[in-house]
């Protein structure tokens, strides 16, 4: 028997009402996600920014301790492989790690740790005269805007061929600071982990740490003056 339209109506009026409760709930999805997938991509950020800065805070032991065994210390500025002198290794066995250090938002095919250049070229690292305001290692990679004037807005490359001298950053001081765009950068949410040449380890924008003046200014970090 074929529904009466009353029967008709109020079928159709539930059919209605279930479409509408479809589209509230996909809204409600759409809005928990927008809501949610940030919020666990900056957790995810965080955890990661954390994990590389304990990292350095290994690295800035390594090295401290390094510098104390050393009568006349130096480091390889440059990181070829597993080069003999290169400061990785050197550290790395020092510290007895295997695999190094690693900053786990490097996207670049390499570890993402670089040693100042500055320094490499100072030779004796005993002759920096103001260790706790002098930075050694820093998160750094190839970066694709290197005349920017504000170091916070230089762009990390996200991919890039091998890097013959991966594992140093450059400094305004370095022949190679227009030509080599290997530069710190800020990987981890507007800011950098960082190695002074004390041995401690924080996290700071890069902006901070001076690249923008020259060398012999109070404000340059990356100065061993």
């Amino acid at each position: 028997m074929s529904p009466n339209r009353r029967t008709r109506r109020h079928w159709c009026t539930l059919r209605a009402f279930t479409l509408v409760e479809l589209l509230v709930i996909i809204v409600v999805i759409g809005v928990l996600t927008g809501i949610i997938l940030p919020s666990l991509n900056k957790a995810r950020l965080k955890a990661n920014a954390s994990q590389c800065v304990d990292q350095h805070r290994q690295l800035g032991q390594a090295y401290a301790e390094y510098i104390v065994d050393n009568k006349s210390p130096s480091v390889m500025r440059k990181m070829a492989g597993d080069a003999r002198n290169a400061w990785e290794r050197k550290l790395r066995m020092y510290a007895g790690q295997e695999h190094g250090w690693q900053c786990p938002d490097c996207r670049q095919g390499h570890h993402g740790v670089g040693y100042n250049h500055a320094l490499g070229a100072l030779g004796d690292l005993s002759r920096v005269k103001q260790p706790t305001m002098t930075v050694v290692f820093g998160d750094a990679g190839l970066v694709a805007n290197p005349d920017q004037a504000d170091p916070n807005h230089w762009v990390e490359k996200q991919s890039v061929r091998p890097l013959k001298d991966v594992g140093v950053f450059e400094v305004p001081s370095s022949a190679n600071w227009k030509f080599q765009p290997l530069r710190m950068v800020n990987r981890h949410l507007g800011r950098a982990s960082a190695v002074f040449a004390d041995g401690h380890a924080e996290t700071l924008p890069v902006g901070a740490i001076g690249f923008q003046f020259e060398a012999g200014h109070e404000r340059a970090l990356w100065d061993h003056q």
